[in-house]
């Protein structure tokens, strides 16, 4: 028998809420590319002051992380009910918010009840992991480290044939080339870290450094660890290192509900959809939404990366 995974919502209800939203705040629904199997990939765009920075929050790269998208589509909620940090956010910046980047991986873990393996459920329709298909910056080979990105079709990291090789991946990249991003909050789940964009710049490191600690500092339930090294780091392929190295970004990834609160959900979880996902979202929406508005509202006093923090850089050992 089919497993629900309420109180999470099927694909159509997930566009509806976003539909609404668009409509309730004022924003336009931009179309940036279509998904492997042909679906829509769909932002929503809050503008700004005339001239403002632009600023996005993305999620659900992976298709069972669904707590991710709840978060993103948290932050827009919070703008609706015109809750102060929020609201402070879109009166600074053009927002855009993407609660699904890989429409096809969220609608197979829908349609199989959140059963199966990983690899099938956090990939894309071709298998590939979207968040290790971007290229590695200045060209650096691929890293051994477990995690780090597989070049064998059906396991759970397969970077795909080339960088980029995905509709959804290049979609992205274009949509970064064309409009241009100031900072940007990558949600994920379940480690509850901040991963910023690898950096060996020491005036960039330090700056990442400081923001994660205002991202931390505004959570009000967990805060996360900051996970980052200047030597003992890597590139894998994923969009926060692409988007800061490629797009002059500061970018982060956000992991949230923590590897503690998972296992304290379930020592052993009924389907690997409940290892990822509370099953009450709320209390880790209410955490992570300042801290998404916090990252972003630092990030929007400091001028883009400097050239020094985007030069190519060799692999990590």
């Amino acid at each position: 028998m089919r497993e629900t995974l309420a109180p999470y919502p099927d694909p159509a209800t997930r566009e509806s809420e976003l539909d609404d939203l668009a409509v309730h705040l004022g924003g336009e629904i931009v179309v940036y590319g279509a998904s492997r199997e042909h679906r829509p990939l769909r932002a929503l765009r809050l503008p700004g002051p005339p001239g403002a920075p632009r600023v996005l929050c993305s999620a659900n790269i992976h298709g069972i992380e669904y707590i991710a998208g709840r978060v993103a589509l948290g932050l827009l909620q919070a703008i609706a009910a015109r809750e102060p940090g929020p609201m402070q956010l879109h009166e600074r910046a053009e927002l855009w918010v993407i609660p699904c980047l890989n429409p096809d991986g969220y609608a197979r873990t829908w349609a199989d009840g959140g059963q199966g393996r990983l690899a099938a459920l956090r990939a894309n329709a071709a298998g590939v992991d979207l968040n290790r298909n971007f290229p590695r910056p200045g060209g650096a080979g691929p890293s051994r480290l477990p995690g780090a990105g597989s070049d064998r079709p059906g396991d759970a990291t397969y970077r795909g044939p080339h960088p980029l090789s995905e509709p959804e991946t290049a979609a992205l990249d274009r949509l970064f080339t064309a409009r241009g991003f100031h900072a940007s909050v990558n949600l994920h789940s379940f480690m509850g870290t901040a991963i910023p964009a690898r950096v060996t710049d020491p005036a960039a490191y330090a700056t990442y450094t400081a923001l994660c600690r205002t991202l931390a500092r505004a959570q009000p339930r967990v805060r996360y660890r900051r996970l980052a090294h200047r030597i003992f780091d890597t590139f894998t392929g994923e969009q926060e290192d692409h988007q800061h190295h490629a797009h002059g970004t500061w970018a982060v990834c956000l992991e949230t509900f923590p590897l503690r609160a998972t296992y304290g959900q379930h020592l052993r979880a009924p389907s690997v959809f409940w290892r990822f996902n509370p099953h009450d979202p709320q209390p880790w929406i209410a955490n992570d939404v300042p801290a998404v508005v916090a990252f972003l509202l630092a990030a929007l006093d400091l001028p883009p990366p400097s050239r020094a923090s985007r030069r190519a850089l060799p692999p990590a050992p």
